[in-house]
């Protein structure tokens, strides 16, 4: 029988640079393989061909992508054996030795045709440097604004109505449950900005859950520390919890995972709408402890309307760093030694315990 795979994004471009928990992911790993070698769309197929043989021998995997590429694969995780594949692209190693492993992939490469291409690989890489740093500037603008956004929306919200629903929610999903284990605590990311507008995989994260709670409520109304506070409360009668972090907000948690519980609960308002739309899905409703009357709808429009705009432009420029990224990385993988990259492929499946 085959082993499942939960797809994550690998990383998320944010109003604080580029974020990843991938220091976490090798903290929580036994074994490491770090691919080290030229950005490649090639090196998604090893990965790819470690995970089906992993899953065909019955391992539980995670899947991460780079979110400026559609189906590209930054790392492999094995559940089971806590085995992780990593490109060093995403993070360079932490400790050498006690279970991390170099895997160098240059040799694959037709040195001659590398060098014949390295001039113009270099100026491209250069060049498209400027468009991430646009984008990342431009989101960093557009974290300012949407601050601005939550503080005009606080002074109308009723906090005790908040807290009393918190309450009602961890009676009613955690009640009396107390394991006799320390809680084993992880992070992942749910989405990112792609070159197609925000993307995430909460499909893949909750397909085998029993229950989804959607909270719906206007920014700043304390759903991502409402979700904080749940799964602290959830650690503390000893059940695991996977925390999943905000692709546009370093410092947010766009959801929560109990595995325990079979639950999770995720904040299903813009730019990520969900609605139930099966057994188990329940909303979270912030909007009856919000004072409309308190709101001042025309700033609101105003703020959000400028929000609207750096996200739209941010998309602009991450999208055509994407689009130079893709052609940087045809450039190398046209330099690859086929018959030497068979071998190398063969080698890493080999590894798989």
């Amino acid at each position: 029988m085959g082993g499942t795979v939960t797809h994550f994004m690998g990383k998320s471009y944010t109003g604080q640079g580029v974020k990843n928990f991938y220091k976490e992911l090798i903290h929580e790993a036994k074994k490491v393989y770090f691919f080290k070698g030229p950005t490649s769309y090639r090196l998604t197929e090893v990965l790819k061909e470690i995970g089906y043989a992993a899953i065909r021998r019955g391992k539980d995997m995670e899947w991460f992508y780079d979110p400026l590429h559609e189906e590209v694969l930054e790392a492999v995780y094995i559940i089971n054996s806590k085995t992780l594949y990593l490109h060093t692209d995403a993070v360079d190693p932490i400790y050498y030795g006690a279970g991390h492993i170099w895997l160098p992939y240059y040799e694959t490469y037709d040195d001659r045709k590398l060098h014949d291409l390295a001039p113009l690989i270099r100026d491209k890489q250069i060049a498209n440097e400027v468009w991430l740093t646009k984008g990342l500037q431009t989101l960093s603008r557009a974290k300012v604004i949407h601050d601005e956004w939550e503080q005009l929306i606080q002074p109308a919200i009723d906090w005790d109505g908040i807290n009393a629903l918190l309450e009602t929610i961890k009676k009613k999903c955690i009640g009396n449950v107390q394991l006799q284990k320390k809680s084993d605590v992880t992070h992942r990311l749910m989405g990112s900005l792609t070159p197609t507008g925000a993307q995430d995989t909460l499909k893949s994260i909750s397909k085998n859950l029993k229950s989804r709670l959607y909270i719906k409520g206007l920014p700043g109304s304390g759903k991502s520390s409402f979700m904080k506070k749940f799964g602290e409360a959830a650690k503390l009668q000893g059940l695991d919890i996977r925390f999943i972090w905000c692709g546009l907000d370093a410092n947010s948690v766009d959801g929560v995972v109990v595995p325990e519980l079979q639950l999770c609960m995720v904040d299903a308002t813009s730019p990520h709408i969900y609605d139930p739309e099966r057994e188990g899905d329940e909303i979270v409703d912030f909007l009856p402890h919000i004072k409309e009357e308190l709101l001042d709808e025309k700033m609101i429009v105003e703020v959000r309307k400028r929000y609207a705009y750096e996200m739209e432009l941010a998309q602009d420029y991450i999208s055509t760093y994407a689009s130079e990224s893709k052609t940087i990385r045809m450039l190398y993988d046209s330099t690859i030694d086929e018959e030497k990259w068979t071998t190398f492929q063969n080698e890493m499946i080999a590894t798989i315990e």
